[in-house]
C-alpha cells in the first residue's frame, strides 16, 4: 500500500526502543489505503475530522512537510491518545483539537485543501479481530451510522475550499454506510467522484470507489471514496485565537541552543505553533503544535514533546544504539552513569529522539514520562 509501509511478524514490535522513539507506527494495513489514495503536493492545509488514534494523521503529516494538519477527535479520552501518538512521532506540523464536527465547521469555513473523514461506522470490516468488535453490532446500527456519517460529511464540506479533495472512508462492508452515503452526498453537494486506481474490488455501483477485503489483501475490510469539490464555499471561518509570548520560554530555548519562532502560551503550556491563523477562538485544543513545556515558579519545565520534536536541535545529545543496555535502563526511568555538562539534554536512539534528561552537579535525572516507561 505504501513505499514506507512494511509488515511485521509480532505485535511486540510496539515495545522496541525505535517504536518508543517514533521511528515507526503500527497500523492496520488496509487503513493505510485511505490516505494513499491521494497524491499530496506537500504544502496543503489538511483536516483529519475523526482522527484518533492517529495512524492516518501521522501518514498525512509526513506527506505535507511544508503544510499543516488539524487533527480533530470529538472524544476527550481518544484525543489524548491521539496526542500521545503525535508526540511520540515528534511531528511539528500537527494541531490537535477536541471538538464536535459542527464547531470545527463553524470555525474553519473555507479553510482546507484536503479533508479526511474516516467516519465512525458499524465496524463490520473488523469482525475478524474477535468477538469484542462484533458484539457491539445490532440490526439498526448501519442506519444510525449512515445518518451520523452524512452529518459529519455536511460539516466537512463547510471547511473545504473549492477544488479541494474530500476523502471518505469506513471500516465496514455495509452498503448503506458506504456507497449509499456517497450517493446521497453527491445529490446534495456539488462534488465530482474521482476514480481510485485499484487492481481488486471496486465499489458496488460506484466503480470509482474501492472496497478492500481480507481475501484480496493482507488486511481487514475498508471502503474508500475520493471526491473533488466543484463549487465555491460560501461559509467563512471564525477569527483566530489571540496568543501571547513568554520571555521565560524563549530564554530557555536559547540556553539549549534553539531559536524557535511562533512560540505561544495556551492553557498554561508553551507551544510551537506551525500556523497561528489555524488556532481559532471557538475551538477546544489539546495541542497547538508542539507542547514545549510550562513555566513554574519563574522557571521553564520542558515537556516530553519538546524532546521528541526538537531533539535534533538541542545542544546536549546522548547518542545510543537501540541494543545498548542503557536504552532499556532509560526506558525504565533509571539513572544513567554519564558525563555531560549541567543542563538539559536529549537521549537519541539510532538518530531518533527518545526523550529528555537533566544533568545537575554531575548527576543524571531521567525525564522519560512515568506513564510511558517500559521494560
Amino acid at each position: 500500500y505504501d513505499n514506507a509501509g512494511f509488515y511485521v511478524d509480532s505485535d511486540k514490535k510496539g515495545r522496541h526502543p525505535l517504536h518508543h522513539s517514533g521511528a515507526f507506527y503500527m497500523q492496520e494495513p488496509s487503513a493505510m489505503f485511505t490516505v494513499n489514495c491521494l497524491k499530496f503536493r506537500g504544502d496543503e492545509k489538511v483536516l483529519d475530522m475523526c482522527a484518533a488514534p492517529g495512524g492516518k494523521s501521522i501518514q498525512i503529516a509526513n506527506r505535507i512537510p511544508n503544510g499543516v494538519l488539524v487533527s480533530n477527535e470529538i472524544v476527550k479520552s481518544r484525543s489524548e491518545i491521539l496526542f500521545s501518538n503525535i508526540e511520540r512521532m515528534g511531528l511539528r506540523n500537527v494541531i490537535i483539537s477536541n471538538d464536535s464536527p459542527e464547531n470545527i465547521a463553524n470555525a474553519y469555513g473555507d479553510c482546507f485543501d484536503v479533508v479526511v473523514v474516516d467516519a465512525p461506522c458499524s465496524g463490520e470490516g473488523m469482525f475478524r479481530k474477535g468477538e469484542e468488535v462484533s458484539q457491539h453490532w445490532n440490526e439498526g446500527l448501519d442506519e444510525m451510522c449512515a445518518i451520523r456519517q452524512m452529518e459529519i460529511l455536511k460539516n466537512a464540506d463547510k471547511t473545504l475550499k473549492q477544488n479541494g479533495y474530500l476523502i471518505y472512508s469506513t471500516c465496514t462492508y455495509a452498503v448503506q454506510e458506504n456507497e449509499e452515503v456517497v450517493k446521497q452526498f453527491l445529490k446534495e453537494f456539488d462534488y465530482e467522484l474521482i476514480n481510485i486506481e485499484y487492481q481488486h474490488s471496486k465499489g458496488i455501483d460506484l466503480p470509482q470507489t474501492v472496497r478492500l477485503y481480507p481475501h484480496e489483501n493482507k488486511g481487514e475490510g475498508q471502503f474508500v471514496a475520493l471526491l473533488k469539490k466543484k463549487s465555491e464555499n460560501l461559509s467563512v471561518g471564525s477569527s483566530s485565537q489571540k496568543l501571547t509570548n513568554s520571555k521565560i520560554t524563549n530564554d530557555f530555548l536559547k540556553e539549549n541552543g534553539l531559536t524557535i519562532k511562533d512560540v505561544y502560551e495556551y492553557k498554561n503550556y508553551s507551544y510551537y505553533t506551525p500556523d497561528r491563523d489555524l488556532v481559532k477562538k471557538s475551538v477546544n485544543y489539546v495541542s497547538l503544535g508542539v507542547r514545549l513545556g510550562e513555566v513554574k515558579l519563574n522557571r521553564f519545565e520542558p515537556y516530553h514533546n519538546f524532546f521528541t520534536a526538537f531533539g535534533d536541535n538541542i545542544k546536549n545529545q546522548l547518542e545510543l544504539s537501540f541494543d545498548d543496555l542503557r536504552v532499556k535502563k532509560y526506558l525504565r526511568g533509571e539513572t544513567l552513569d554519564i558525563e555531560f555538562p549541567d543542563g538539559f539534554g536529549v537521549v537519541k536512539v539510532n538518530g531518533c529522539s527518545l526523550g529528555g534528561f537533566k544533568m545537575s552537579k554531575g548527576k543524571f535525572k531521567n525525564h522519560y514520562p512515568k506513564g510511558l516507561r517500559d521494560f
